[in-house]
């Protein structure tokens, strides 16, 4: 796809600071790019250049082919669309008054709209949804009613480009998920360009092709949301120590923030938890435990599994066998010798199957030399053994094993035991 957005070795600077650096990267036509980083490391001022709102001390801009610097304000306008962050608007505008604004760099002096610019402005406030309050006026709507109106202003413009700085501000989780869809089917529909800050990076990596993360006025990583979002990044960029996992719907990394109070470093138990899982059935119990300071073990895991891959990320030590191979008898021995050493041991909810059926063994042994286990309700459809794994449940239910309905009623037992420790 052609480059419709290049910055080249952009230098800019409030008073003696230089905010932007020598910075590079370039946004190909159709693209989502978020723009992401700590407060002050110019993500702002990158929109503010592209808008020509800013000049840049060096380096060069070029929006569909053309050097910005050559261009007129008028022009611009008719290629880019800018969203800022919290839109004031102080006079009772009607949503169609507002809207309709966005034809001014297509009219000329002291020309009124015609037919087609109200044609347009109908046609941005129906892909908005906004057009059935069209006549109301802008402080009648709520804050996400608001924000579309100002995106379909934008869309009025036709541009090529929409910037977009923080769009979900101070709006609710609904208002948030409402306004990133938006931007995402009409980047779609129009195959238009799109260039957002945010400081969402759970919204940013779910919604983004591409992300593009500042330090010091320079990009530190650029490339696809699972490239950049990584432990060792966000901690090296934002000095935050978090977790980043897999969203099990979508498989866009998710960040999970783990403030001192939380963290393994500063909250330690002494109870030992051994997790038996697999195919990340242990992923949110895994995360859950480590948040809280527990001794977490886990096994056995295949290479590469996902389980697998979240325990070697949180530090957590796991027995592990060779990819897709059965557990071996060596790699059972020292399983079962994991949950004697535990206070505790979690059967998760996982399919088993001839390979994995001694991980269930390993817990019934566990049980029998009087460690606490746990599992879980609702095993209907994940025996693949003919019967002998519900059979070993049942027998661990009978012989005293505690049964939790979810992650967070087996943390809750965990708890229990260890206030009794």
């Amino acid at each position: 796809m052609p480059l419709v957005v290049e910055i080249n070795a952009i230098k800019y600077r409030y008073s003696r600071d230089w905010v932007l650096d020598g910075l590079n990267f370039a946004v190909e036509q159709g693209e989502i790019a978020g723009i992401i980083g700590p407060n002050g490391s110019g993500k702002t001022t990158i929109l503010k250049l592209l808008s020509k709102v800013l000049n840049q001390e060096s380096g060069n801009i070029r929006l569909m082919g053309r050097d910005i610097a050559s261009m007129k304000q008028k022009e611009m306008a008719q290629v880019v669309a800018v969203v800022p962050q919290g839109t004031s608007i102080t006079f009772p505008f009607t949503v169609r008054e507002i809207v309709l604004m966005g034809r001014s760099p297509h009219l000329g002096l002291m020309q009124m709209e015609q037919k087609s610019d109200m044609r347009i402005a109908d046609n941005a406030m129906a892909l908005t949804d906004t057009l059935e309050f069209a006549d109301r006026t802008i402080d009648e709507l709520s804050g996400g009613e608001r924000q579309r109106v100002i995106i379909a202003r934008a869309l009025a413009q036709e541009p090529k480009i929409m910037l977009l700085d923080e769009p979900t501000s101070y709006l609710d989780i609904n208002h948030q998920i409402e306004i990133f869809d938006l931007i995402k089917r009409l980047n779609g529909e129009q195959d238009l360009t799109v260039v957002i800050v945010s400081h969402d990076l759970n919204m940013a990596a779910e919604y983004c092709d591409r992300l593009i993360l500042l330090k010091n006025g320079e990009v530190y990583k650029d490339g696809s949301p699972k490239e950049v979002i990584t432990e060792a990044y966000i901690r090296e960029v934002y000095g935050a120590n978090v977790l980043v996992s897999e969203n099990t719907i979508t498989g866009a990394p998710q960040i999970t923030p783990i403030g001192e109070l939380m963290s393994r470093e500063y909250q330690k138990h002494d109870l030992k938890v051994h997790l038996i899982c697999g195919g990340g059935s242990g992923a949110r119990l895994m995360r859950l435990l480590a948040i809280e300071g527990y001794q977490v073990s886990a096994g056995v895991l295949n290479i590469g599994d996902t389980d697998y891959q979240l325990a070697k990320s949180l530090g957590v030590d796991v027995i592990e066998e060779a990819p897709f191979s059965h557990i071996s008898d060596a790699a059972h021995r020292q399983n079962v010798e994991k949950t004697r050493e535990a206070d505790a041991v979690i059967l998760s909810r996982v399919p088993i199957g001839i390979g994995n059926l001694k991980n269930m063994i390993a817990a019934q042994a566990a049980l029998k030399a009087g460690t606490r286990v746990i599992i879980f309700e609702g095993f209907d459809g994940m025996d693949y053994t003919d019967g002998e794994a519900t059979k070993i449940l049942g027998e661990l239910s009978r012989g005293g094993a505690a049964v939790a309905r979810d992650e967070s009623d087996a943390l809750n037992i965990i708890m229990s035991l260890d206030s009794l420790s």
